[in-house]
């Protein structure tokens, strides 16, 4: 794999969204994440939701990866980040892992993403402002023309964007492994015609349709670092679901939406799967459309990791 597509992939982890065609639109959002979704007053209103991450591994005859069971939690709250207050998405993924070849086992490791991305009201488009991501991924390759298990990458990436949001400025921060150390910064230009979301608000983006619907928009490719347009689909189903919810047990099966998107690319990779909360009558609201679980290709196809919603405290009611 190219140093250049594996970058992209680490940027997208973990939530790798990938698209198909679609047309010129400006999509209108909903804040769905509130129980009262008519109005929205940002100030004094948070979420949290933690997630328990499984993995199931895709066995070959050459290096195997081995996960223990990881989190992932986002934030949601309100903040300045411009005159008028906006909205404020931190998520943080943890797991521990090691790399097997064979009855050899290499050495337990840790890996983490964090990542902050700041936007506006659903009313005014939910356009990104800023964002930033830290990242520290231990991935296999072979570095030097020598075999070796695995080497780890630590990089940060902050992308900035105009105000019109006609472009965005990104830098990208390697700092690991020593061979591959660079800093590059450059500017990207999106075109300010159509719904233009940063990759790291794209899961509660998609919670503010009113789903199910198609529908399209633009981000910035991980990869290629050139926008690009996601496309969106999605239909009905029923979700069994085990969670906390404001400290009360829900288990039980509820209706849902399973939202599927694929990036715009010559490239496409596998499609990426969502099921959230329907918002479909009064008693549905105090699920918030809140995102159930959704799915991630480890590269390499080592296997796949699956995200479960396990505790949501909203703070608006």
């Amino acid at each position: 794999m190219k140093k250049k597509r594996l970058f992209g992939l680490l940027l997208l982890a973990p939530l790798g969204l990938l698209a198909g065609c679609g047309g010129t639109m400006t999509l209108g959002f909903s804040p769905n994440w509130y129980y009262e979704n008519t109005t929205e007053n940002i100030t004094g209103k948070s979420e949290r939701l933690q997630y328990a991450v499984t993995f199931a591994p895709d066995q070959s005859d050459g290096v195997n990866l081995e996960y223990r069971e990881g989190t992932y939690v986002t934030e949601l709250s309100p903040d300045t980040a411009s005159s008028m207050p906006v909205y404020r998405l931190h998520s943080e993924f943890n797991i521990a892992g090691r790399y097997t070849y064979g009855s050899e086992r290499g050495d337990m490791f840790e890996d983490f993403m964090e990542s902050t991305v700041w936007f506006t009201k659903a009313s005014e488009g939910l356009h990104p402002i800023k964002s930033e991501k830290r990242v520290h991924a231990t991935v296999p390759s072979t570095e030097g023309g020598t075999e070796t298990w695995f080497t780890t990458y630590e990089f940060t990436y902050n992308v900035n964007y105009a105000e019109d949001l006609s472009s965005a400025e990104y830098t990208l921060d390697i700092t690991a492994p020593e061979s591959r150390k660079r800093t590059v910064t450059e500017t990207v230009k999106l075109g300010g015609k159509e719904t233009f979301l940063d990759n790291e608000e794209i899961v509660i983006a998609l919670r503010g349709l009113s789903l199910p619907t198609s529908a399209y928009f633009k981000t910035i490719d991980p990869q290629t670092q050139r926008a690009i347009g996601v496309n969106v689909a999605s239909e009905s189903v029923t979700a069994p679901v085990s969670f906390e919810l404001n400290g009360e047990h829900v288990e039980e099966s509820i209706d849902a939406v399973k939202v599927s998107c694929t990036y715009d690319a010559k490239q496409r990779g596998a499609t990426r799967n969502f099921v959230y909360a329907a918002r479909s009558d009064d008693n549905s609201k105090k699920y918030r459309s809140v995102l159930l679980s959704f799915e991630y290709d480890v590269m390499y196809s080592l296997g796949t990791m699956t995200y479960t919603l396990k505790d949501a405290t909203f703070e608006d009611r």
